[in-house]
């Protein structure tokens, strides 16, 4: 037992210990569980009985590649058993409200967009009350296996008491959704930052992080990165760790709509940045080819955005070239900070690989060289529904270190 932690606390832990390394590592036999993590059969065996008898895990034989090798009788493995419970996702994106449904393992089993995500507190509220039942009777599951309901938003979120310090919205800063929400819904509600989910997602859900120090970089309307240290997602104080958007790039630069202060990356190379340079681009008739593809600047996406780009508007490529300059500083202070092993890149611009290119040579100008060659960087593909899975991968850690309340 480690020094300073009491029976209950080792206990607690070794229960969070078995079901993570079990979830992330099954099929696993028990005898595997207990050398990996260096605990006795005993202590396994206890844990892992009680998750048999809710059936969330269920023993398997080992697959006869093992016994074709002669190693005599097969073991009984353990599972987990991804439809014992389900799991809704909610996304409140600046663009949609974005909802789905996965099961224990994080397969995606139906999902639905709404139009944009409502920003007065009350009137999202409303929404919620009413969408998120509509959706799971749509999805006709049980009620009974229904394990939670995870919501990921922007904004400085401790998701550990779903509260929220600031979400930059008006009517949202001090409140708590999640127990409003609970009371309504009759089911487990969790919080959490978007990006922070998104990370929690690669961990639990696809099994991304093989080695740490772990970074998650997100470029969407705002910029963000999260990390896992030590086995742990960061959130520091007032859980405001990750917001590299609010890093300063350019001094006395143009305000952060968001923070009000000068220079941001998040006012230089979010897309809420790159979208504003480019609607002023129509308003001045330089951006012919993007008045061919978009009636009104009012009305022009990102997704337009990139099709110029790729269409060859050196206008828009200017911008986006841009763009990606300051995050390629950003990108490389942070690794020179942190010194990860892996690095794992989300945005929809880079559904063009020569923004991937461009990025990993801005950030490699500006690193420091001990890191070139070392870094895993990962571009994941564009998914518009990646935070709604993200946000059901909340419920799963929490249930997995928790349990059901």
């Amino acid at each position: 037992m480690e020094k300073g932690i009491n029976q209950f606390d080792q206990k607690h832990r070794n229960s969070w210990l078995i079901k993570k390394h079990l979830y992330l590592n099954s099929p696993i036999s028990r005898v595997e569980i207990a050398h990996d993590l260096g605990l006795t059969t005993p202590v396994i065996t206890g844990i892992v009985s009680n998750l048999l008898a809710d059936h969330v895990v269920r023993e398997v034989d080992e697959p006869d590649l093992v016994e074709a090798k002669g190693a005599g009788r097969r073991r009984v493995m353990l599972e987990f058993n991804p439809d014992r419970y389900y799991i809704c996702g909610v996304d409140l994106s600046p663009y949609h409200t974005n909802y789905v449904l996965t099961d224990l393992q994080g397969h995606t089993l139906a999902r639905r967009q709404t139009f944009r995500t409502l920003d007065e507190y009350s009137k999202t509220m409303e929404q919620l009350e009413q969408q998120i039942p509509d959706f799971w009777e749509e999805c006709k599951i049980p009620r009974q296996k229904l394990l939670g309901v995870g919501i990921a938003m922007p904004g400085l979120i401790n998701g550990s008491e779903g509260k929220i310090y600031t979400t930059f919205k008006e009517g949202w800063t001090q409140s708590d959704p999640a127990a409003g929400l609970e009371a309504t819904l009759g089911t487990r509600v969790l919080l959490e930052n978007n990006v922070r989910a998104k990370v929690i997602c690669a961990e639990i859900f696809d099994r991304m992080v093989k080695s740490e120090p772990f970074l998650y970089f997100s470029i969407s309307y705002g910029v963000a990165m999260q990390m896992i240290i030590d086995d742990k997602v960061l959130y520091g104080d007032s859980a405001a760790a990750g917001e590299i958007g609010h890093m300063v790039v350019q001094r006395d630069g143009p305000v952060c709509p968001t923070c009000g202060g000068r220079g941001c990356l998040e006012a230089l190379a979010g897309e809420r940045a790159v979208l504003n340079r480019c609607r002023e681009a129509m308003e001045k008739n330089s951006g012919e080819h993007l008045w061919q593809l978009c009636s009104s600047p009012e009305l022009l996406t990102m997704d337009q955005v990139l099709q110029a780009q790729a269409d060859g508007d050196e206008t828009v490529e200017t911008m986006i070239q841009d763009a990606l300059d300051y995050l390629g500083i950003a990108l490389s202070n942070a690794v020179n900070l942190i010194s990860p092993k892996a690095v794992v890149i989300d945005g929809r611009m880079f559904r063009l690989e020569k923004n991937q290119r461009y990025l990993l040579l801005a950030a490699e100008r500006n690193m420091f060289r001990v890191h070139t060659n070392r870094i895993q960087f990962t571009f994941l593909p564009f998914d518009a529904y990646r935070g709604a899975r993200a946000a059901a991968a909340v419920v799963v850690k929490d249930y997995l270190y928790n349990g059901i309340k």
